[in-house]
């Protein structure tokens, strides 16, 4: 039986899990929500790919994991585990679809897809003279380009630089790839839609929204060959870190101590820890040993490792010492960093 291109995103995701969690977990994963749980998740069962990019309805992902569970490929209890002919399905696959949505860049690649497709729309029809409908309807994006164009000199030397910048982007990728793309810019004409492209290549159209973020984040994985592609996102944020987080963490660097953060940000103390936790996924350095001595940090890894699991219950019920839940949190957090 064909598997579908979101039902093997789904079905990736689903093996990551490790029959450790839910399909709220999973879902909230995928709609990128910025919760300590959510983060947490994404990272520790490298679903950070997926983080935000695969934002059905909640109607949709229902449908699709009943479907799945119908097909006898999954198995959906308290958790969420691939049957074994879904794991046969998933192994038939020479590549990870997954790895190639974009989710850990935070937004970055689709926020770069709009401001181009804006701005490109934008001087061409003003180069032709024509009025025109905005592709993009956000006023973020819409405020973006009006700030850019005047700093654009000669508008037919941007458009024919940026084309040449694009068509060697495009060479890198397969045809397929290619065209979604350029059909989906708009000039004096609007870009093809989602469905025209879906009629187009004979596939609906989830598979050619997925295809395109597929085709658009390995456009973008080397910009240092397209200097105003590039210049187009030098101000974007792409830090897989909340901006409270990274407040927190400003605070802590230059100085303070975690008490006197807590007490100046009025923070819990339970969304301090959280802050601390994310910290110690994402910044290239942490005081461990400043929360969990040694002997500890050894003993949960070694825990997590032989039963292969990120459960902080089924860690906590093997340990010898008494570890809280927020110290075993920061290891596993910091587990990545260390190679773990």
């Amino acid at each position: 039986m064909e598997v579908s291109l979101l039902e093997r995103i789904f079905l990736e995701s689903i093996q990551r899990l490790r029959n450790e969690r839910s399909d709220r977990s999973l879902y909230h994963v995928f709609q990128g929500k910025k919760s300590a749980t959510s983060l947490q998740d994404a990272h520790f069962y490298d679903l950070e790919s997926t983080f935000g990019t695969v934002t059905v309805s909640k109607q949709r992902f229902e449908s699709i994991l009943t479907e799945l569970a119908e097909k006898q490929w999954i198995e959906r209890q308290e958790t969420l585990r691939l049957t074994n002919e879904g794991t046969r399905l998933v192994g038939q696959s020479s590549s990870v679809v997954i790895d190639q949505l974009g989710g850990e860049l935070r937004g970055y690649a689709e926020m770069m897809w709009k401001r181009l497709s804006l701005l490109v729309q934008t001087l061409i029809c003003l180069e032709a003279k024509q009025p025109f409908i905005p592709v993009q309807q956000e006023t973020i994006v819409r405020e973006w380009v009006k700030s850019v164009l005047p700093t654009i000199s000669n508008r037919s030397n941007w458009l024919h630089d940026m084309h040449q910048e694009l068509i060697r982007l495009f060479e890198r990728l397969p045809e397929r790839e290619a065209t979604l793309i350029s059909y989906r810019l708009s000039g004096v004409q609007a870009g093809w839609s989602y469905p025209q492209l879906a009629h187009m290549m004979k596939v609906d159209v989830e598979t050619v929204q997925f295809e395109f973020i597929i085709a658009w984040r390995k456009c973008i994985a080397d910009l240092e060959k397209a200097p105003l592609l590039k210049q187009i996102g030098a101000d974007l944020h792409t830090s897989k870190m909340t901006q409270s987080a990274q407040t927190t963490w400003e605070l802590l660097q230059q100085g303070l101590s975690v008490e006197d953060v807590a007490i100046r940000r009025r923070l819990k103390n339970s969304t301090m820890e959280d802050h601390l936790v994310e910290i110690a996924m994402y910044a290239p350095s942490f005081p461990l040993d400043h929360f969990v001595i040694p002997a500890q940090q050894e003993e949960i890894r070694r825990i997590s490792q032989q039963l292969e699991t990120y459960a902080l219950k089924r860690i906590k019920s093997e340990m010898q010492t008494d570890a809280s839940y927020f110290q075993i949190r920061l290891v596993l957090a910091r587990s990545k960093w260390e190679g773990i």
